[in-house]
């Protein structure tokens, strides 16, 4: 008996797709997933600076891809609710426009409201946002969820630039 044969592989990388358990939560998963995301993303970003986390989105984006295809090939399903990677994706997007300040009270609200129009995006899938899920595969599971995530995170700089608050991705760009 082979312990990483083809079909093993392949559930493992599907539980992955639904970051189990998170995914199999009853009520509203892909909020769940979008609150450890905010966590994750955010400590992330301190962690390792904007650089690294940019290359940290694009190659969660890859694996995130990855693991929706293995999810499709194990379940059959287009577009299954535990899945929750895409969430994942969408969600760390969005984050580089926090607030860019030291007072954990304006923090924790640009959070609030990265996570806010992040879910707002995310389930009206407004204009071209619905259109991404008729995409095929894997590709159809995480575009919707990165567009959302980009349109959040314009929404969010646009505010915060009007608000004259400083965002962590405009900080680094300057």
């Amino acid at each position: 008996m082979q312990i990483f044969n083809k079909n093993n592989t392949l559930f493992i990388f599907a539980k992955l797709a639904e970051a189990y358990p998170i995914g199999k939560v009853k009520i509203a998963p892909g909020t769940l997933a979008s609150f450890f995301a905010l966590i994750i993303g955010y400590y992330t970003l301190i962690k390792f600076g904007v650089t690294l986390y940019i290359a940290f989105i694009f190659i969660f984006v890859i694996l995130g891809y990855i693991l929706c295809e293995a999810h499709i090939k194990v379940y059959k399903k287009k577009d299954p609710s535990e899945v929750v990677v895409d969430e994942f994706a969408g969600q760390f997007i969005v984050i580089l426009a926090t607030i860019d300040t030291d007072d954990k009270l304006h923090v924790a609200l640009s959070l609030l409201i990265s996570f806010s129009l992040f879910r707002f995006f995310d389930i009206t899938k407004l204009g071209p946002i619905k259109k991404m899920e008729n995409l095929k595969g894997g590709l159809g599971i995480m575009a919707d969820d990165i567009l959302a995530g980009i349109f959040a995170l314009v929404t969010q700089s646009a505010l915060l630039t009007f608000l004259n608050q400083p965002i962590i991705l405009k900080s680094y760009m300057s």
